[in-house]
């Protein structure tokens, strides 16, 4: 139902919305176990974050991300390493 209305759905990664999910889950979880509170909405544009997985290779100052591309970090990455998720 939401694909045909949404045509910009095929060419995101499906990685960030499954994320925020499982995410929720576990925190509603959590709470349910009166280990924490309820959850609380984050503010649009604050400490914005996602997490994807897949083929994620590592450059020197870089990492390319499936769908996104090669994006600039600030520190240096280790060699040789191949993350399973990256947020």
């Amino acid at each position: 139902m939401v694909k045909p209305n949404n045509y910009w759905y095929y060419e995101v990664s499906k990685c960030a919305p499954q994320y925020a999910l499982r995410y929720l889950s576990s925190a509603w979880k959590r709470c349910f176990a009166k280990i924490s509170g309820v959850p609380k909405f984050k503010k649009k544009g604050r400490d914005d974050s996602f997490t994807l997985d897949g083929s994620i290779s590592v450059g020197f100052h870089q990492i390319k991300l499936p769908r996104i591309g090669w994006i600039k970090t600030h520190e240096v990455l280790p060699d040789n390493v191949t993350p399973k998720s990256v947020t």
